[in-house]
C-alpha cells in the first residue's frame, strides 16, 4: 500500500505514484532523495531535491537527460523518497526541471502514472490582502527567532557549536533559494538568527516567511534524525521547543509530526 500520504521522513509507493509523491516533494518544498528502481532492468536512479527543487542526479544511465529518457520507457517500479537525504551538489537547473515534468506527463499519457488532482486557478481572480494581514508581526518574529534557535541547540548537542554553526549556515544557503529573505540572515554563535536590516521584513509576504521558517526547523530535524534516529530527534526537538511548541504549530511552522515507528 502507498505510504506517500503519511507523516514522517519517508515516502514511498510503487512506480504509478511517481507523480504523486513529486507534487507532495513539491507542496512542502521537501529536501531530500528520490529514489526510482526498476529490479527488472536492474535499473536505479537517484534524484535530490532543495526545498522542492530538483538540484542533482546520480544514476547508472548516466546524465539526467539518459536516466529521463530510459524513465520513459518503464512499465513498473518502485519509487521512495527519504526526506533530509541531501547533497550539497547542484547540477539542475530549471530546464532539466522541465524535462522532468515532460516526463512525467508522458508516463501519465501512456497509463503507468497517475497525476495529483491539483485545485484550479482561475485567472483574474486573484485577491490582494490588506498590509497588516500580509506581515509578520513583531510578535511572532521573536517567536520564529527564538524557535530556530532551539533547534539550532539541538544541532550543536550532537555535533558541537563549530560543527552546527556550518551546518547551518549550509542550510540557510540551501533555503535561501526558495525563501529570499534567508539570503540575508546569519546565525551567531549564540545561534541566533540576525538581520541587519529590519525593514526587509516589509517586502515579503507573511505566508511566505512562516513557509520558510518551517523548513528551517524541519530541516534542522531531518539533520539530526540520520544522528540519532526520529524517535530521538523528535523527542530532542520537542523538548528544546518546550513551552514555544504551541505558538510555532499556532502559526503553522512546526510540521514535524510524531515519528511513525514500531514499538519493537
Amino acid at each position: 500500500m502507498p505510504q506517500s500520504g503519511l507523516p514522517g521522513s519517508l515516502w514511498q509507493g510503487p512506480l504509478r505514484d511517481l507523480a504523486l509523491i513529486v507534487y507532495q516533494v513539491r507542496r512542502v518544498r521537501a529536501f531530500g532523495r528520490l529514489t526510482i528502481r526498476n529490479t527488472e532492468r536492474l535499473s536505479i536512479s537517484h534524484l535530490y531535491f532543495r526545498a522542492g527543487k530538483l538540484v542533482h542526479c546520480i544514476g547508472n544511465r548516466g546524465d539526467i537527460r539518459s536516466t529521463l529518457q530510459e524513465l520513459q520507457a518503464w512499465t513498473q517500479g518502485m519509487v521512495r523518497f527519504e526526506r533530509g537525504a541531501i547533497t550539497r551538489d547542484v547540477t539542475l537547473n530549471e530546464t532539466h526541471e522541465r524535462l522532468f515534468e515532460e516526463t512525467l506527463q508522458r508516463l501519465h499519457r501512456s497509463g503507468v502514472i497517475q497525476m495529483p488532482t491539483v485545485p484550479c486557478v482561475v485567472e483574474g481572480t486573484a485577491v490582494t490582502v490588506s498590509e497588516t494581514q500580509a506581515l509578520l508581526t513583531p510578535l511572532e518574529w521573536r517567536i520564529l527567532i527564538e524557535g530556530t534557535r532551539r533547534a539550532a541547540l539541538v544541532i550543536a548537542r550532537l555535533v558541537g557549536s563549530q560543527e552546527a554553526l556550518a551546518v547551518l549556515r549550509d542550510i540557510l544557503d540551501d533555503l535561501s533559494t526558495a525563501f529570499p529573505l534567508f539570503a540575508h540572515l546569519q546565525f551567531s554563535s549564540a545561534g541566533y538568527l540576525q538581520l541587519a536590516d529590519q525593514t526587509l521584513l516589509d517586502r515579503y509576504p507573511r505566508n511566505e516567511l512562516l513557509e520558510g521558517f518551517s523548513a528551517l526547523i524541519e530541516t534542522c530535524f531531518y539533520f539530526c534524525a540520520p544522528l540519532v534516529g526520529e524517535r530521538e530527534a523528535h523527542t530532542l526537538t520537542m523538548q528544546a521547543l518546550h513551552e514555544l511548541a504551541p505558538a510555532l504549530s499556532g502559526l503553522g511552522v512546526l510540521r514535524i509530526e510524531r515519528p511513525l515507528l514500531s514499538q519493537g
